[in-house]
């Protein structure tokens, strides 16, 4: 029977490393080389190939990503780093295959996308949006694979399509590069132009670490200057190109954005000026409440924390029961707004729930659970931002709520 490696060799060897990354490599191999049998092996073997990416140590990522691909073949993040270390090796045979591991990330991407439900806090549109960053991230990967290869057909096509799914400066730095280089036919220095452009755009916007801006603002004066007399009429397409771009960027905030009737009070300083509609019947005007305490609980159906904290809310609802001057309102930020009224059934809450229409921009609720208490006057008298455990939530809100109550109503 072969001799067991023990955890105290292994807590030794790291401990002597002395929490140098190139010395814990050295050590965990020569654990490996000692105790070839070790069921820690795939253990060990994925935590050299995590330090060897963060040394950016090429070899060692291609020695060791493979053996991780073989133990979980779905690992796309291990395929990228496969198909970006053999393209900045380029070695014999290295690009062959960089293609074979870039066409798995391709087949494996979009498996893991048909696969993977929908997160609950994220709305449809913005769930395809994160769909569209992906795939064309993968696009962008295989197109300058195919590019590396010389197969310009096939980088452009993967290239444009990466373009249109989510625009980024080094994709269309790429397509200009690409185009500039056919051979047959000439190049179309129009169409150079207009990639470089985009790239000088993105770039700006993105503020791009991968994008030489001031290489591609000399390129692209050079190249217009090639075609035309001055510099005169390159600033106009570059303010077209940001039109454009800016049309974009407002039908995808449309989008993005549950449309709600409170844009015209969001930027005042009155709360109870807000419309908030609800998941059932009519909207609710927060006027109507002028001179109650209001009591604001805002959560959403994927936050932990509101779990616990929400039939605490709704424990601290039935103690007011019989008290007009206070009104409760729990208060959705889903973005998802069909996920609500299910979640509500399945756990059998009876909330007074509204969705939050922009309040929580108003109030700048950058963490929920979040309890907002207004006074009779309107103003925020207090304030409970996350869930406590050590705390009696249902005594400390209640302490909170009389203390508001004890202001005059502004009808008094």
């Amino acid at each position: 029977m072969p001799p067991v490696d023990s955890d105290e060799d292994l807590r030794r060897l790291i401990q002597q490393a002395g929490g140098s990354e190139t010395q814990l490599i050295t050590s965990l191999e020569g654990y490996l080389r000692r105790w070839p049998r070790t069921q820690r092996r795939s253990e060990i073997e994925e935590e050299v190939y995590k330090l060897a990416v963060k040394l950016r140590d090429r070899d060692r990522i291609l020695s060791y990503g493979p053996r991780l691909i073989e133990q979980t073949p779905g690992s796309v993040d291990v395929l990228v780093e496969l198909v970006t270390a053999l393209r900045e090796r380029r070695q014999t045979g290295d690009l062959e295959r960089a293609r074979g591991y870039v066409e798995q990330l391709v087949r494996e991407f979009d498996t893991l996308l048909n696969d993977r439900p929908k997160p609950r806090r994220l709305s449809q549109a913005r769930w395809e949006e994160q769909k569209q960053q992906g795939r064309s991230s993968v696009y962008l990967t295989r197109g300058r694979v195919y590019a590396d290869l010389g197969e310009d057909e096939k980088a452009k096509r993967d290239l444009q399509l990466s373009a249109q799914l989510a625009p980024l400066a080094v994709t269309f730095l790429a397509l200009a590069d690409l185009t500039e280089r056919r051979q047959s036919p000439p190049p179309d220095k129009e169409e150079v132009l207009g990639y470089l452009r985009q790239a000088l755009l993105f770039g700006l916007i993105e503020g791009a670490d991968e994008v030489d801006l001031p290489g591609v603002r000399q390129r692209l004066r050079t190249l217009y200057l090639g075609q035309h007399p001055t510099e005169a009429g390159l600033g106009d397409q570059l303010l077209t190109d940001l039109d454009a771009y800016l049309q974009r960027q407002a039908a995808r905030t449309a989008l993005m954005t549950p449309s709600h009737s409170n844009a015209s009070v969001a930027t005042g300083t009155d709360p109870l000026a807000f419309r908030l509609s609800r998941p059932a019947g009519e909207p609710l005007d927060l006027a109507t409440l002028r001179g109650k305490v209001v009591v604001m609980n805002f959560w959403a159906t994927w936050c932990g924390p509101c779990r616990t904290e929400l039939p605490l809310f709704e424990k601290t609802i039935e103690r007011y029961r019989n008290d007009p001057s206070v009104s409760f309102l729990a208060v959705t930020t889903d973005e998802d707004r069909e996920a609500v009224v299910p979640y509500l059934q399945q756990h059998g809450y009876k909330l007074p729930v509204v969705f939050a229409d922009g309040l929580e921009q108003f109030f700048d609720v950058t963490a929920i659970p979040t309890t907002i208490i207004l006074g009779p006057t309107g103003k925020v008298s207090s304030r409970l931002r996350g869930y406590n455990p050590r705390e009696d939530f249902v005594a400390l809100l209640q302490q909170r709520i009389d203390e508001a109550k004890a202001v005059p109503s502004p009808t008094q």
